[in-house]
């Protein structure tokens, strides 16, 4: 045969010894063994035992890996139900990532299920993700990974959240994210999309903004942001209320389980206003400190958009305007809003407010109660202490139907025609009456 048809055929012998081998490949995809592997795979990377139902390999246009329904076990002393399901994840690689690249063209998560869990004792499940083995000499530092991921898309996800130490819990749901050029300390946009579910609320929400991701320093950020959104059920009506805003910045350090929001803008049932603060997500309860200031608003629109109706009243502009500053702060389970500060119409007040016991502690300097009397009223005489005593329960008596414990200090009010100079008023719980 002459050389130079030997070497013609060449190339089409390289062709048939690859497709063989891709064929081999396509058919071993299909057995224990090749599941047996990634799952051992999975396994070493979370530390849990993990299991693949199905899987298959592709090869034109890009190498591709397809893996069907995924499942990584609880952690011992959490339940049965597994850390994580995953009902499909779709990997698709350049060419020369196959001879040791580390760069991913797409990476598809479907019908992704998480479920999040914290014992009775304090403990998270997710603390044991990731162990390293114990040995006799320290780890010597790794050098940081290099890859890129080209496109990331997540559709369907879910997480559940269960807290036994607490007795909460909430869940995300319908999560959807897409992220484009995602590589270790480059920023990259993304958009996420999902719904939460807390108790009686619900909650549609969506954002767009830059991210940034150092996975072997266990740092997390996000840049840019704008949101929007809709909060719905009790005690809001059926119409709910919507919100948008923006974000400056937000970071999350795994190290000290902290996360940082600087920047932030809202406005929610049209009270605009900023934020910011830190959450503490390495405690057992949930810890968060955050300062909070709002514009200048008409506290009767935001009323009836809440459900909750300003009544009408004889100064026609009343609650017409209402500006707030508060430290909000969570501990132990707590919500405080302390020190609150601002100005109701021409009233400038502070104080410190506990919903959860009902905690009402405010100082005022100068109010005119007249404003509030509902227009029918007639003035009190106020030659008659017992005359201004009723006209004060008249217009506290709102307050006393919310059992709560509220005491208002008040350099002056005015009431009828008379004065009234550092003045204390109590409201005490179970309808016990006003002081």
């Amino acid at each position: 045969m002459p050389l130079e048809r030997r070497h013609a055929r060449i190339p089409a012998a390289i062709a048939l010894i690859a497709l063989a081998a891709f064929a081999v490949l396509w058919i071993g995809a299909r057995t224990p063994l090749a599941r047996g592997l990634i799952e051992a795979r999975l396994s070493e990377a979370t530390g849990l035992s993990a299991r693949v139902g199905r899987m298959g390999i592709g090869f034109l246009p890009a190498p591709e890996l397809v893996l069907w329904n995924v499942a990584i076990a609880q952690p011992p002393g959490f339940g049965e139900a597994p850390f994580a399901e995953i009902g499909k994840i779709n990997v698709r690689l350049p060419w020369r990532s196959v001879f040791g690249g580390s760069r991913i063209h797409s990476l598809n998560v479907d019908d992704a299920t998480l479920r999040l869990v914290v014992d009775a004792g304090g403990a998270s499940n997710w603390s044991q993700l990731f162990a390293e083995p114990v040995t006799g000499e320290p780890a010597s530092p790794a050098e940081p990974a290099a890859w890129r991921l080209d496109r990331l898309a997540v559709a369907r996800g879910t997480v559940d959240y269960r807290d036994l130490s607490t007795d909460s819990a909430w869940q995300l749901t319908a999560i959807a994210t897409n992220a484009t050029v995602v590589e270790p300390g480059a920023a990259f946009p993304f958009e996420l999309r999902l719904g939460a579910i807390a108790g009686t609320q619900t909650i549609h929400f969506a954002a767009k903004g830059k991210g940034r991701l150092d996975l072997d320093a266990g740092q997390y950020a996000a840049s840019g942001l704008e949101y929007r959104g809709w909060l719905g059920g009790e005690p809001l009506p059926l119409a709910g209320a919507e919100f948008t805003g923006s974000l400056r910045e937000a970071t999350y350090a795994s190290a000290t389980g902290e996360a940082r929001f600087a920047g932030g803008r809202f406005e929610f049932a049209e009270v605009p206003g900023r934020f910011d603060g830190r959450l503490d997500l390495d405690e057992p309860a949930l810890v968060a400190d955050f300062e909070v200031a709002t514009d200048a608003f008409a506290p009767r629109a935001s009323a009836i958009i809440l459900g909750h109706p300003l009544p009408t009243t004889a100064d026609p502009a009343a609650f017409e305007a209402l500006q707030i500053a508060m430290r909000a702060q969570m501990q132990d389970g707590e919500l405080a809003f302390d020190p609150l500060s601002g100005r109701f119409d021409d009233t400038n007040f502070e104080g410190r407010v506990i919903p959860g016991r009902r905690f009402v502690r405010a100082s005022l300097d100068a109010i005119d109660f007249n404003r509030y009397l509902p227009p029918e009223t007639k003035p009190a005489r106020a030659s008659t202490v017992d005359a201004k005593k009723e006209t004060l329960e008249s217009l506290i008596a709102p307050l006393a139907k919310l059992d709560i414990d509220a005491e208002l200090r008040i350099g002056e009010a005015r009431i009828a025609g008379a004065k009234m100079r550092n003045a204390v008023l109590r409201v005490t719980p179970a309808g016990e009456g006003v002081q």
